[in-house]
């Protein structure tokens, strides 16, 4: 998956689950600044954090998520979606 092609993802499960992106690409300073990890998928740009209107684990999220070639890790606050 390329970063055009994750984008579309991103918008197609952030339309149908009512999720807002609070984190996308990020540059290596950005990324220490925030916490990211060393080597974080963010600096690619294949990397999202979304905020879902009701912000609790939601399988059918991930369900859907992973049907259109995505991973999607649950941070209590936050899913991070990345390619599969």
């Amino acid at each position: 998956m390329n970063p055009l092609s994750f984008m579309q993802a991103v918008i197609i499960i952030c339309f149908k689950h009512r999720g807002s992106v609070s984190s996308w690409g990020r540059t290596p300073k950005h990324n220490k600044d925030v916490g990211g990890v060393d080597g974080s998928i963010h600096m690619l740009w294949l990397g999202c954090d979304v905020v879902l209107d009701e912000m609790k684990k939601n399988l059918e999220f991930e369900k859907d998520a992973s049907l259109i070639g995505l991973v999607a890790i649950f941070e209590q606050d936050h899913y991070h979606l990345q390619p599969k």
